[in-house]
């Protein structure tokens, strides 16, 4: 009896080894495979114990928990490719979420100069140009602060730039070929330098000049000019038919007056003849011929007086005339010197 107890006893010594066997065996596997899919994930190759061991533990034949090379490549695999899946995704999403912000932040900042654009016109206390004065004001401040800054960096680069010099100078006194290429160095700085300054130069007359095109904008056009130079034309040639048809009238006056004064000088010299040869033979026609002679006289001096007073008159007229057009222009020389100019930047 004491045989078959011991027999058995050794076959439940056997069977609880190989259960423990089995429990340690399964448990190693779960923590491979873990290993394994920590290694898949975060792109890295297993440690070579991990994969030694695995082999060991679960290459056998003996062991009914081996997994093969094929079946784990194919899990290498499949895990990389939702990896990289899920990276593209990733990848998309962070793009679109950028774009949607700066979107964002556009749109922000349109909304917010909107707004002070509807304060600025609601506001009621300042007008416009309240808001324009403003904003001339900040830009004309920015550009006397940046001069101040250069100014300043003024004062400290001459210094700099003679310590340098000095230091070089002293540096390639000893080497002739570096002093010229040195030299010729700083032709080429002066050059750049005086470029530079034109270049300032051209940018503050293009400034100016996109100011005076801006203001040119708000002149009269050409057409208006052209418009008013046509109206003026227009008057002017009925002016001309007025004062032709005034010289004309006035020739015709002038026919009739000297006709009229022909046959009175006609007249007066055949009743002068009549009367002068009857005061020959009578005293009493001597006297008459006196009178015919006085008569003669006094309407000479009214006729002159009444062409004296007539070119007087024509002549206050004129003055008068000059007068008005004077003043005329003396209220609008400030205008007219305003369209001279205008006229002459569109000529030019």
């Amino acid at each position: 009896m004491e045989p078959q107890t011991r027999e058995i006893e050794g076959t439940k010594d056997d069977v609880s080894i190989n259960q423990a066997n089995k429990d340690e065996s399964s448990s190693r596997m779960e923590g491979f495979i873990k290993d394994e899919f920590d290694c898949v994930l975060n792109e890295k190759e297993p440690p070579e114990g991990l994969v030694d061991a695995g082999g060991g533990s679960f290459g056998n034949e003996e062991n009914p928990f081996h997994i093969g090379d094929e079946p784990l490549t194919v899990l290498k695999q499949k895990i990389r490719f939702e990896t990289d899946k899920f990276q593209i995704q990733e990848k998309k999403l962070v793009d679109e979420v950028s774009v949607r912000t700066s979107e964002l932040a556009h749109l922000e900042r349109e909304l917010e100069l909107m707004n002070e654009t509807a304060e600025m016109a609601f506001n009621n206390q300042h007008s416009i140009d309240f808001y324009i004065d403003q904003l001339n004001e900040q830009v004309q401040a920015k550009r006397n602060y940046l001069l101040t800054l250069e100014s300043e960096w003024d004062t400290v680069r001459k210094p700099l730039e003679e310590r340098k010099r000095s230091l070089e100078e002293s540096l390639y006194s000893n080497n002739p070929d570096a002093l010229e290429m040195l030299q010729k160095l700083r032709e080429a700085q002066q050059e750049e330098q005086f470029i530079l300054s034109e270049i300032m130069k051209r940018e503050e007359e293009h400034l100016k000049l996109s100011a005076d095109i801006e203001k040119k904008q708000k002149v009269a056009s050409r057409k208006s000019y052209t418009d008013r130079i046509k109206e003026i034309t227009k008057n002017s040639r009925k002016q001309d038919a007025d004062i032709e048809r005034i010289l004309k009238d006035t020739r015709v006056v002038q026919l009739e007056s000297n006709s009229i004064q022909e046959s009175l000088h006609r007249t007066y010299a055949v009743a002068d003849e009549i009367v002068f040869r009857e005061a020959k033979k009578d005293p009493t026609g001597l006297h008459v011929y006196r009178l015919l002679v006085s008569i003669h006289k006094g309407f000479e001096q009214i006729s002159e007086k009444i062409l004296a007073t007539d070119r007087i008159r024509r002549e206050v007229a004129e003055y008068e005339t000059k007068l008005a057009a004077t003043a005329s222009r003396s209220l609008d020389v400030s205008e007219l010197k305003a369209n001279l100019d205008a006229i002459i930047r569109e000529k030019e």
